[in-house]
């Protein structure tokens, strides 16, 4: 009897405790488990949660817990093993930061980090960010050991001129870890920046917000701004497995690895 009023009081307690917890606690708690793990924050869950627009939504792309989805998985997996940010003190530039990038590297004491991104009304930004124009950055010449710019171009109508300030900034022999949308198949850029109707973009380019869907041909864009590119496939050097327990299989692309000529 006494082991049945304690089962029956432990059960009491767990409901209380869900009760009590937020929306995000409690989806967390029902998310647990090992099918899935997430590099960005450590957590393993049953799944990736679905993610996208309507019509090109994604299953298995959200981490329930950080809110990474797969490039910034793919991203933080890189940059932990192909650079050198984590290692030695450096100047960082990151354009458009995502929030679990901003946490990592504002703390980091190893990093001397700007974080920069164009600001519009309306949004929310984190604390210490600075409004940048990446066609026009506010920094001299040689400024940054790395820049990361991750899923930005896309949106600059001049992304050449874009591209030509990322390699100003940067020091000689400096890195540029750059991601962009890349379209199945197309070898070429598709691109056209006087389309404004927001349905027009999100049917052509993607999303709303597009102006391009950038081709096989980035490599060469990024070249012409004067950049040695290296394009690191870099999901396929994990087994395929491997890939689905982190959710590298969809969306999470190439990175473009450039770098500043001494």
């Amino acid at each position: 009897m006494l082991a049945a009023l304690r089962h029956r009081t432990n059960e009491w307690l767990i409901q209380r405790a869900l009760t009590l917890m937020s929306p995000r606690r409690k989806r967390l708690e029902g998310m647990k488990g090992d099918e899935v793990f997430c590099p960005c924050c450590t957590g393993s869950f049953v799944a990736f949660l679905p993610f996208g627009v309507a019509g090109r939504r994604r299953a298995h792309a959200l981490c329930p817990q950080c809110g990474s989805l797969e490039r910034h998985r793919l991203m933080w997996l890189f940059i932990q093993q192909r650079t050198s940010m984590l290692k030695r003190k450096e100047k960082v530039l990151h354009v458009a930061p995502e929030r679990f990038f901003f946490d990592r590297f504002s703390k980091d004491p190893q990093i001397d980090y700007t974080a920069g991104d164009k600001f519009d009304p309306g949004y929310s930004y984190p604390a210490g960010t600075i409004d940048l124009d990446i066609t026009r950055i506010q920094f001299p010449d040689r400024s940054f050991d790395t820049v990361i710019c991750s899923h930005v171009l896309e949106h600059v109508p001049d992304d050449a001129l874009a591209m030509r300030e990322l390699l100003r900034v940067l020091k000689p022999g400096g890195h540029a870890i750059i991601q962009v949308p890349l379209k199945d198949g197309l070898e070429r850029t598709d691109e056209d920046i006087t389309i404004t109707d927001p349905k027009e973009r999100e049917r052509r380019f993607g999303q709303h917000d597009h102006v391009r869907y950038y081709g096989l041909d980035v490599k060469d864009r990024l070249a012409a701004a004067g950049f040695t590119v290296e394009v690191v496939p870099f999901a396929e050097q994990y087994p395929a497995a491997e890939q689905f327990r982190m959710g590298l299989v969809t969306g999470g692309g190439a990175i473009y690895f450039c770098q500043r000529p001494a």
